[in-house]
């Protein structure tokens, strides 16, 4: 007995030993958050100043993008005012801080990305209401470091005034050509040769379009194309204004009674910008244009022919493809029933081409996402427009309706149908599509936390789950454009 009494006092002082007074741990090196073991690397602070706030009337807020040495977005802020700079910390390294003045206005949109190449661009017709400032530095950041951003016009103005058309001209429009489509979040702009399309208003006896914004071409020359419609009939004028246009100056195109057209900025100074070049043209140096130089933009002599669509576009509304109305508008089209087929309130757009698009392809600016044979000779392929945005429903509404691209117009949005196809059919590979889109030039997909309006606006689908849900008025989807056309070989 005594000895088990023994015993047992023996354990319990065991146990107060290692429990009651608490227990040793050995001291662990301490791990980053890849749990490397290696320390993490040693931040420093960038504090942002701008250069030159003063020479800009209208410039807050400003958006700001940090991107590091591997293209990544490691800092997004908006500044509401001067005292508003932000101080960042950041790891040492090399840097791109880029900062634009005049997202706010809803003249321009943004890119799902956030990558230096990925573009800001127009919201419709390649041209603003509100001017863009940019600021961009590259920073190789070994300490503590001061970044003095210099703003400037990432655009042009431009201003239309013309006194002499005849009393029944009804609709005056101007194709300004070429201009750029975009700039990229790392402060570069993007030069691909469009045409901005600026609609005039009749003020009195004139026809006046009011200060336009557009991003100059890398071109050395301007080709101006008017269209006037005059009862009922479209005649389409051109004119080459042999100098480039220089972002941050003023060109007012005015044309007086007596036939002129000159360039000056003397009615249209906008603060802080330069004057443009005065030039005077008399009106019959303007040549008569076909309408196909009306649908194209003006391409710079020294630029690359290849950059042009591979297609040309008919939109006559007499031609039916070479298979005949029901080929384009039957019920059991590739893409579902769309108002009984009738993509846009007629056939498909009909166009052009020296070779036929494949399915799964980059042709031009598009991706294609399905092909149907009608002949040996033509096919009904859906298109997919390089953009991508993210917006309101109603919003989305309003750029669809507007969104033209190369001449091609009237897009749409996925039907249900069509968009639980598309789903299916890139479910597992949408990562290794976004690439292959982004290494043409076009949009990528979010797969992970971004829902695309489909079905009229009226519905919506993702890539993370296989449900579709009612589309909101309050939330901000990604809107991705098709449309069905018919190609015919020429």
């Amino acid at each position: 007995m005594r000895r088990m009494f023994l015993m047992w006092i023996t354990g319990l002082i065991g146990i107060c030993l290692v429990s009651g007074c608490g227990s040793y741990q050995l001291e662990e090196e301490p791990e980053n958050e890849e749990g490397t073991g290696e320390a993490p690397p040693e931040e420093a602070a960038i504090t942002m100043a701008l250069d030159n706030p003063e020479a800009f009337p209208s410039l807050y807020p400003l958006r700001l993008y940090l991107f590091n040495s591997s293209d990544q977005c490691v800092y997004e802020d908006e500044i509401a005012s001067e005292t508003g700079m932000p101080v960042i910390s950041q790891p040492k390294g090399t840097y791109v801080m880029s900062v634009f003045s005049g997202l706010s206005s809803g003249e321009y949109a943004s890119p799902m990305e956030l990558h230096p190449r990925q573009l800001l661009t127009f919201s419709r017709n390649c041209c603003a209401a509100f001017p863009l400032v940019v600021g961009k530095s590259h920073i190789e950041m070994s300490g503590d470091i001061r970044v003095s951003l210099k703003l400037s016009y990432a655009v042009a103005c431009v201003d239309f005034s013309f006194g002499y058309f005849p009393e029944d001209v009804t609709e005056v429009t101007v194709h300004l050509s070429p201009v750029s489509s975009g700039i990229s979040l790392g402060g570069d702009v993007h030069t691909d040769d469009k045409f901005a399309t600026i609609v005039c208003s009749k003020v009195g006896p004139r026809w006046e379009s009011g200060p336009v914004y557009v991003i100059p071409s890398d071109a050395n020359r301007l080709h101006l194309s008017l269209r006037l419609t005059q009862n009922g009939e479209e005649t389409v004028y051109g004119y080459d204004y042999n100098s480039a246009l220089v972002a941050g100056k003023v060109y007012h195109f005015e044309g007086d009674e007596e036939g002129e057209i000159h360039v000056d900025d003397e009615d249209s100074q906008v603060s802080g910008w330069v004057s443009g070049e005065n030039v005077e043209i008399e009106f019959d140096d303007f040549e008569q244009e076909g309408q196909d130089d009306w649908k194209e933009p003006d391409t710079d002599d020294g630029k690359d022919e290849e950059e042009a669509p591979p297609f040309e576009v008919d939109d006559e509304e007499d031609e039916t493809p070479s298979g005949g109305e029901d080929d384009v508008t039957g019920d059991d089209g590739p893409v579902g029933d769309v108002s009984g087929g009738d993509v846009s309130g007629g056939d498909s757009d009909i166009l052009y081409a020296d070779e036929l698009p494949e399915a799964e392809s980059i042709w031009g600016p598009f991706f294609v996402w399905k092909v149907e044979q009608l002949s040996a000779t033509s096919v009904k392929a859906v298109l997919m427009a390089p953009r991508q945005w993210m917006e309101l429903r109603d919003d989305a509404v309003a750029i669809c309706d507007a969104y033209e691209i190369d001449g091609i117009g009237e897009w749409r949005v996925l039907t249900l149908e069509e968009a639980k196809e598309f789903r299916d059919q890139y479910d597992e590979t949408i990562v290794q599509l976004s690439e292959y889109l982004y290494d043409n030039g076009i949009d990528s997909f979010n797969k992970y936390d971004l829902r695309y309006l489909c079905d009229d606006f009226n519905t919506t689908f993702c890539f993370y789950n296989q449900r579709t849900s009612k589309a909101g008025k309050t939330v901000k989807y990604g809107l991705r454009l098709f449309k069905e056309v018919v190609v015919e070989k020429r």
